[in-house]
């Protein structure tokens, strides 16, 4: 199930794919910021849910531990995101792993981090 989620969110080229009691959801635009409303607005959605997303960074992850997700993939995930879903006993797979300062010039990249915020 995990694979069509991260095809999806290949094939689809957006930020993140949530799939919550069998409904697949698709995402675009800025990844941390959807996150943040969708935790805000429909919070229900994650519960039990299996999520793939471009980058996962601590913020991220901490949210995902809120909604009490059961399962993440990410392309990039920082070495804090991972820790922190590990800690959680969250399943947890990625394509590459980076430090923060890796992480921070991969969100910067993808739009997430403005020149001033960092």
């Amino acid at each position: 199930m995990m694979q069509q989620l991260i095809d999806a969110l290949h094939t689809e080229q957006c930020s993140l794919v949530v799939l919550h009691e069998g409904q697949q959801r698709i995402f675009r635009g800025r990844g941390v910021r959807r996150l943040y409303n969708l935790m805000n607005n429909e919070p229900e959605l994650f519960f039990r849910a299996k999520i793939a997303a471009k980058a996962i960074g601590r913020t991220a992850a901490r949210m995902m531990v809120q909604g009490d997700v059961s399962e993440v993939y990410a392309d990039y995930i920082s070495q804090q995101a991972y820790d922190t879903l590990q800690d959680a006993n969250i399943k947890t797979t990625y394509d590459k792993k980076v430090d923060h300062q890796q992480f921070l010039k991969l969100w910067e990249q993808l739009g997430e981090l403005d020149q001033e915020n960092k």
